[in-house]
């Protein structure tokens, strides 16, 4: 099972149609099994993925064990639940889903208050901050688990991003989408120097090395790549190409990306996994539909030229499906 956190600290990068396409592209052209958690408490993967009338019995039902509740043992001292929270089918995505819940805003500060007891080697900080890995390391049913990140730069993904194998990050061509590659870099560094500091700590003070499943919790994210979304193209001998003013932010974006691959160590050749151009009215009828834009029909809504957008969806997210298959296996 590989893990993988869909993240940028700038919002409307079309993170939540990425994560859902991408995951309904690799179920049902590549056979994979795959779970998306929705760690992000606006919950728009859950409202993606589920009819709403669905989506609400779930969330009114009293037996739903959330992923906010995975944490309540933890703020008690009670150590990880035994129990997972509940996994449900988004049929038509054919994926399945840990449904979000809004109460993880609240996480927050138990997850702060606990970083700073994990950089002082506290073992309880490290059992809170990767609380979200020990839930992971439970899911090795699944090809891929995916989780859905809101745009900050807080404690709740600080702990998505110490638990997952690789993030992928959506761009949009703008300044500010520009801007916070930059600050990510920032923050990485800050995360990493600080858990290194509470590791080193702990295994002075306590005479062993935290584990998750067996294994010695550590840096271990790597950066699996980005997709380009949301610009308008130009045609240019049968290619698809940004026009000009869009095309200078890209460039920009390039020389971060490449800032960023050094961090990690990655060859920045190797993390451009596509690029979506803006794909018009047919986003909007797939949230509607609870369907894949790719697999959109006229049932749901498709009409004349849209059908051409729909076919174009689907060249785009199968395109980085085979990309991003061929780099979590470099």
């Amino acid at each position: 099972m590989i893990s993988v956190g869909f993240f940028n600290n700038k919002g409307g990068v079309g993170k939540t149609t990425l994560i859902c396409n991408l995951a309904a592209s690799l179920a049902a052209y590549k056979g994979m099994k795959i779970l998306v958690i929705d760690a992000d408490p606006q919950c728009n993967a859950s409202a993606y993925l589920l009819q709403s009338d669905v989506l609400e019995s779930i969330l009114l039902d009293n037996s739903h064990y959330s992923l906010d509740s995975f944490y309540e043992p933890i703020r008690r001292g009670q150590g990880y639940p035994s129990q997972l929270p509940t996994i449900v089918k988004s049929e038509r995505f054919n994926i399945d889903l840990i449904v979000g819940d809004p109460k993880l805003s609240i996480r927050e500060d138990l997850l702060a208050t606990d970083w700073a007891a994990t950089k002082n080697g506290e073992p309880r900080g490290f059992q809170t901050t990767y609380a979200i890995k020990e839930l992971i390391s439970r899911l090795d049913n699944y090809d891929f688990v995916f989780v859905d990140m809101g745009p900050s730069l807080g404690a709740l993904n600080r702990s998505v991003l110490f638990a997952v194998d690789f993030f992928l990050m959506p761009l949009s061509v703008d300044i500010f989408s520009l801007m916070a590659v930059e600050n990510i870099i920032k923050s990485f560094e800050n995360w990493k120097r600080g858990l290194n500091d509470g590791i080193e700590r702990h295994l002075t003070e306590e005479g062993y090395n935290f584990q998750i499943k067996h294994e010695d919790v550590g840096w271990r994210l790597n950066f699996l790549g980005y997709v380009m979304q949301q610009y308008r193209a130009k045609t240019k001998g049968g290619v698809r190409q940004p026009v000009q003013a869009f095309e200078r932010i890209i460039n920009k974006q390039r020389e971060e990306i490449k800032n960023l691959c050094a961090f990690f160590g990655v060859d920045s050749a190797s993390v451009d996994l596509g690029e979506i151009p803006t794909l018009s009215s047919v986003v909007p009828l797939s949230q509607q539909s609870n369907a894949p834009i790719f697999a959109l029909e006229a049932k749901d809504g498709i009409v004349g030229s849209q059908y051409t957008r729909v076919n174009e969806a689907g060249d785009y997210f199968h395109s980085i499906s085979d990309k991003f298959i061929k780099r979590v296996s470099q």
